[in-house]
């Protein structure tokens, strides 16, 4: 923020109206991106904390210039749980945790109820566990012990904890991911709890006239994106400024019943990318591209194969979940 402070004159002589926030929660330390969120309460200390948006926000008005902040409503960071307090009680306490119903875990992806986490090498590599005073280490990730179950090697006191370490080849996790992010755990905005726990930081920034728009990641990762925004838009009031980042393909429209203000703008950049293409090239692309046997005739249903791929690889362990949710309510299976 104080490195920001120091270019706003030079921002605002460029004639823009606002600056551009990437998310700026506490995230995982030394994170360069900040989409892997760990604390959503408090703005992130290494930017400069509260007081350093405060004092970027005055520095920015007193140019007449605005700001828009990147928030991450579908996901938090537990890359390295130890960092993450309410990831860190779930872990602790399993189903009795105030935080078990924050996140999207399937308590049904292991036998024994325990969150399923992909996070070894290999399944061989339990054998590399140790413990540390009231934890279990694994490389640079930490896990904790839940009270009484101590006593004996790391193996054993790691068959008695609410979660289940694995390798990540597997195919088998026990959250909703970030697609196939296993250090990005999804969270329940749909339920009104977490929306409160997870937006109190953003309310205070409208409250407090410190910000004048969100740009929102990812809201299609939610169980309901609509009644998100719907919320969000509650929240911040009518004159805040909302874009989602929503990839359209050609032709898609957007859903006009939304209570935003458009999209980040990706399929504007398809179109202005063309412009920046040399025609001329053309023919000489063209032979490259058939010479390593692509077929344009074929481009749908090699499209068609890799979303197939996806679903029944890549993301195996959210179809399994899926179909074992279907068989639970109909009774099939």
């Amino acid at each position: 923020f104080a490195d920001a402070e120091k270019i706003v004159d030079y921002l605002g002589d460029l004639g823009i109206s606002h600056l551009y926030l990437s998310p700026i929660l506490t995230a995982e330390p030394g994170s360069t991106h900040g989409y892997d969120v760990t604390d959503p309460t408090a703005v992130s200390a290494d930017l400069g904390g509260a007081e350093g948006l405060a004092g970027l926000a005055e520095a920015a008005r007193s140019r007449g210039l605005g700001l828009i902040v990147d928030i991450v409503p579908n996901h938090a960071g537990i890359g390295l749980p130890q960092h993450n307090p309410w990831w860190w009680d779930v872990l602790r306490h399993g189903r009795d945790s105030r935080y078990a119903q924050f996140f999207d875990i399937d308590w049904s992806a292991d036998a024994q109820g325990r969150i399923v986490l992909p996070v070894l090498g290999s399944d061989a590599d339990l054998a590399q566990l140790r413990i540390d005073g009231d934890v279990l280490r694994y490389h640079s990730m930490s896990f904790p012990i839940a009270p009484g179950t101590a006593g004996g090697d790391a193996t054993a006191v790691h068959d008695r904890q609410h979660y289940k370490l694995r390798g990540w080849r597997t195919g088998v996790c026990g959250y909703r991911r970030f697609f196939s992010v296993t250090a990005l755990a999804g969270l329940r905005q749909e339920n009104p709890e977490v929306f409160d726990a997870t937006h109190t930081e953003v309310a205070r920034w409208f409250a407090e006239g410190l910000v004048d728009g969100l740009r929102v990641d990812h809201p299609d990762g939610l169980s309901d994106p609509a009644g998100y925004l719907t919320r969000l838009r509650d929240l911040v009031g009518p004159r805040a400024w909302i874009v989602i980042e929503k990839i359209l393909a050609v032709g898609e429209p957007l859903d006009p019943s939304l209570p935003i203000d458009g999209t980040t703008g990706y399929e504007v950049l398809r179109e202005i990318g063309g412009l920046f293409v040399d025609p001329a090239g053309a023919d000489s692309l063209t032979t490259l591209v058939t010479s390593a046997g692509f077929r344009y005739p074929e481009a749908q249903e090699s499209l068609r194969q890799l979303k197939i791929a996806t679903a029944t690889h890549i993301l195996s362990g959210d179809l399994a979940r899926l179909c074992r949710t279907i068989e639970h309510a109909t009774g099939v299976g």
